[in-house]
C-alpha cells in the first residue's frame, strides 16, 4: 500500500507539471536578479523515475521481478559578478529518494547522489534530513567558488566543476569526477574542492595548474569519516596542464599527482577532411594502494595505461555519428570479478580491457531529438544499448525518456566459489528511465 500511494502521488505531480508546462510555455527567466550582475538566483527541478527489470538471480534481486527508484532534485544556483575583477557561484542541491527495495540502488547515470562519499572533496557538506528504509532526503553544496580575474591570470577558489578532455564515452584526462558513460543527464557536473590557476599564453594556448583537496574513499565511504573537513595526500591532486593549437589541431599535455598515484597524459582533437578525430591517452602509476577485499590478494589500484581514439561526423541533416574505441589496461579479461570490484570502487573505467562505443543522434524536429548509443565489450562479448528521446516542451521544460538494455552472459552460483561473473553488461538488469526537467 505504501508503494502504491507513493507512485500515485509522484505520478500526479509529474502529470500536473507536464500539463502546466504545455499550457503555460513561458521563456526561462531568472528567479531573482541577474547572474551577469551583482546577484542572480536561478534553479531547476528534476523528477526522475527508473524502473528496473530484474533477471532471475536471487543473490542480487531477492526474487523480485522489478524494482523502482524515484528521485526529486531541487537545485538552486546563486551567481553574480559584482565587478569585472571577480565573480562567484553557489549551487545548493536537495534530493529526495524513494527505493522500492529499501536498500541501496546504484544511481550512477540517473541523477544526483550527494549522499554518497565522493573523491576530491575535503569538506563534507551533506545534511541528511530523512533516513528511512524506503526514503531518504539529502542536501549538500555542489559548488561554491570565487573566481578572481587579473591581467595575467585567473584564479578560482572553492568547489568548482573542472573538465579536461573532449571524448564522449571515456576521458582518460578528465580525472575530476567525470560523467559515467551510461549517464543520460549531463547538465551539471559535480564540483571538486580546488584551487585553479589559468594562465593564457595566446588566443588558443595556455597553462592550467590545479590543486584539488580530497580524502581517501574506500567503497563509498571516507576512510577518515569523523571530521566534517579532512584531506590526505593520497586523495588529493596537484596537476599541470598545457594546451595549444597547432595547424588547427587542439593539443593538450598534462601530468602530476592524482587520486591514488601519478598520471601523465596527452590529448589531440582535429579534423581529417570532414571527419573529427579525437585521441586521449594516459599512463597511471599507482602508489600505496589498499588491497582488494578478501579472498582476492591483488591491490585495488595498479599501474595502468588507458587510451581512447574517436571519430565523429555531423551531417547537414542534423544526423550526428560518433565512434570511440577504449583500451582499458586496468580491466580484466580472465577474472571478471576482480575487474567488477575495481570498477565499483572507481579504480578502473570498465571491467574488461577492450571496448567500443557508438552513438547516433538525429533531430526529428527542432524540439525532439532521438539518440541511440551502444557500448560493446570485446573482452566478454557483452553489450549495453541506450536509446533515448529528448522532447523540449517549452523554453524552460524538457522531458527525457530513455532505456538501458544489457546483453551478455548472466552470473551464476558456484557451490564452492560463490557468485561467478561471466560478462560485464550481462551482470546488470535492464531499466527504463524518465526525467522531467524545469528551469527557472
Amino acid at each position: 500500500m505504501k508503494r502504491i500511494f507513493i507512485f500515485r502521488y509522484v505520478g500526479r505531480i509529474i502529470g500536473a507539471a507536464l500539463l502546466l508546462s504545455l499550457l503555460i510555455p513561458s521563456a526561462a527567466t531568472a528567479l531573482v536578479g541577474d547572474s551577469n550582475g551583482p546577484f542572480g538566483l536561478d534553479g531547476s527541478i528534476r523528477l526522475i523515475g527508473v524502473w528496473f527489470r530484474n533477471y532471475n538471480f536471487t543473490p542480487y534481486f531477492q526474487n523480485q521481478d522489478t524494482d523502482e527508484y524515484l528521485q526529486g532534485i531541487l537545485r538552486l544556483t546563486a551567481a553574480g559578478r559584482p565587478t569585472d575583477r571577480w565573480n562567484y557561484e553557489v549551487h545548493l542541491v536537495s534530493a529526495l529518494d524513494y527505493r522500492s527495495t529499501g536498500g541501496e540502488i546504484s544511481t550512477a547515470g540517473f541523477g544526483a547522489n550527494g549522499g554518497a562519499k565522493t573523491r576530491y572533496r575535503a569538506w563534507d557538506t551533506t545534511y541528511e534530513y530523512i533516513d528511512e528504509k524506503y526514503t531518504s532526503g539529502t542536501a549538500w553544496l555542489d559548488r561554491f567558488n570565487v573566481q578572481l580575474h587579473f591581467d595575467a591570470f585567473d584564479l578560482t577558489l572553492g568547489r568548482q566543476a573542472i573538465t579536461f578532455g573532449k571524448a564522449y564515452f571515456w576521458n582518460p584526462l578528465d580525472v575530476y569526477l567525470p560523467f559515467d558513460p551510461a549517464q543520460f543527464d549531463r547538465d551539471y557536473k559535480p564540483g571538486v574542492d580546488a584551487v585553479r590557476l589559468d594562465i593564457p599564453l595566446g588566443d588558443f594556448s595556455g597553462l592550467t595548474f590545479t590543486y584539488v583537496m580530497g580524502r581517501e574513499v574506500y567503497f563509498g565511504q571516507y576512510v577518515v569519516s569523523e571530521p566534517s573537513m579532512d584531506t590526505s595526500w593520497y586523495g588529493s591532486s596537484v596537476l599541470a596542464r598545457y594546451y595549444t593549437n597547432f595547424h588547427d589541431w587542439d593539443i593538450a599535455l598534462q601530468g602530476g599527482k592524482i587520486y591514488g598515484g601519478y598520471q601523465l597524459g596527452f590529448g589531440l582533437v582535429g579534423e581529417v577532411a570532414t571527419i573529427q578525430v579525437r585521441a586521449e591517452a594516459a599512463q597511471f602509476w599507482a602508489r600505496d594502494s589498499r588491497q582488494l577485499p578478501w579472498p582476492f590478494s591483488k591491490d585495488l589500484y595498479e599501474s595502468q595505461f588507458t587510451g581512447v581514439i574517436g571519430l565523429g561526423r555531423r551531417f547537414e541533416s542534423s544526423l550526428d555519428l560518433e565512434f570511440e574505441f577504449l583500451y582499458n589496461d586496468g580491466g580484466e579479461d580472465n577474472d571478471l570479478a576482480i575487474g567488477l570490484i575495481r570498477q565499483q570502487a572507481g579504480a578502473v573505467l570498465h571491467v574488461g580491457r577492450y571496448l567500443a562505443g557508438f552513438t547516433a543522434s538525429y533531430e526529428f524536429t527542432p524540439l525532439i531529438v532521438g539518440r541511440m548509443a551502444a557500448i560493446h565489450s570485446f573482452s566478454d562479448s557483452s553489450t549495453q544499448l541506450q536509446p533515448s528521446v529528448t522532447w523540449s516542451l517549452g523554453d524552460n521544460t524538457d522531458l527525457l525518456l530513455a532505456a538501458t538494455v544489457n546483453l551478455g552472459d548472466r552470473p551464476t552460483i558456484d557451490p564452492l566459489r560463490g557468485v561467478q561473473i561471466h560478462s560485464e553488461f550481462g551482470n546488470y538488469p535492464d531499466y527504463l528511465f524518465a526525467e522531467l526537467k524545469f528551469y527557472f
